[in-house]
């Protein structure tokens, strides 16, 4: 009896092209997230905590060390911020919470006074953002 070697087919390499092109427009789209974020505003030195949720938005209320308060790098008096996130909020959705970064150097009773006038001019829902504390 006679044997017959089986056929031997070969492999083509994997190709990797693709997998370089998808690497490729994940870094180009991080690239342009990243710069289309508002930059935080320099003269605030956040107040630090234990524990928080290290991603800040860009629509963030900036309370510095003298009581200004600024977003996106403009210092504005209480009802124009107030009219502002009210602008924001999406109709029939519930609301998103304001959020606040004050400067460490601002005394604990101005930041507290800062938020009841927030919340008298119809704000309830605000949120705190610290810096997470080095470990």
């Amino acid at each position: 009896m006679k044997r017959i070697a089986p056929m031997r087919t070969s492999r083509k390499p994997e190709n990797t092209v693709p997998l370089i092109n998808v690497v490729f427009l994940m870094l180009i789209f991080f690239l342009v997230a990243g710069t289309l974020a508002p930059a935080p505003d320099s003269d605030v030195d956040f107040i630090t905590l234990a524990a928080t949720d290290p991603a800040s938005p860009p629509d963030m209320l900036f309370v510095r060390a003298d009581g200004t308060l600024t977003w996106r790098g403009e210092a504005l008096p209480t009802s124009d911020h107030v009219l502002r996130w009210q602008g924001l909020q999406q109709d029939g959705s519930d609301p998103r919470p304001l959020r606040i970064a004050a400067d460490r150097a601002l005394p604990a009773i101005d930041l507290l006074d800062t938020i009841d006038d927030l919340r008298r001019a119809g704000i309830d829902r605000i949120v705190l953002i610290a810096e997470r504390a080095p470990e």
